[in-house]
């Protein structure tokens, strides 16, 4: 997958494409940063997604989009506090509900990348971490809230901060 952002006056635009090998489609999706976007495809075989891939981009960069400067990403981290070292059964099946709840909300809305949790060590023992990378921190607050109590894990069991060693621009 590609996904190219423009800036246009106050709004992040995005465009994003991809091979969808299963259903044999080329996806396109797009849209304004935080809002759903505006999905379609056309039936393609494996032998022509890179040439579709790369007319994508060419147009992609004809109408001013690029890859998102780093100088304004924001790093968010969302926490799971666990009781132990390892997540027990139930604290596992909440931490892949967060993680799929939130992945899936952010992908529509064009709002960054979310990494697999990972075990860290948290000033009250351990916590499944998740580092999401947006380019407007408030929409990705704003989106993980609405995953989260659209979800089953209880809001109070999750945790979202700003990653201090790679804070950004915060406001955007």
């Amino acid at each position: 997958m590609i996904t190219l952002y423009r800036r246009d006056e106050q709004v992040w635009n995005y465009r994003e494409a991809w091979y969808d090998e299963a259903a044999g489609e080329f996806v396109v999706h797009h849209g304004a940063l935080g809002a759903n976007g505006k999905l379609s495809s056309e039936k393609a075989g494996a032998e022509d997604a890179e040439q579709l891939l790369e007319s994508f981009i060419a147009q992609c960069r004809a109408d001013g989009f690029s890859e998102a400067p780093e100088e304004a990403q924001v790093q968010l981290r969302l926490l799971y506090p666990l009781k132990g070292a390892e997540p027990s059964a139930s604290e596992q099946r909440n931490i892949g509900a967060v993680h799929r709840d939130v992945l899936a909300t952010l992908a529509w809305r064009g709002l960054g990348l979310l990494s697999d949790p990972v075990i860290e060590p948290h000033e009250s023992g351990h916590a499944s971490v998740m580092r999401l990378t947006t380019l407007h921190q408030g929409k990705a607050r704003e989106a993980v809230k609405a995953a989260v109590r659209g979800g089953d894990v209880p809001a109070s069991k999750i945790q979202l901060h700003l990653d201090p060693d790679r804070a950004g621009r915060p406001g955007q």
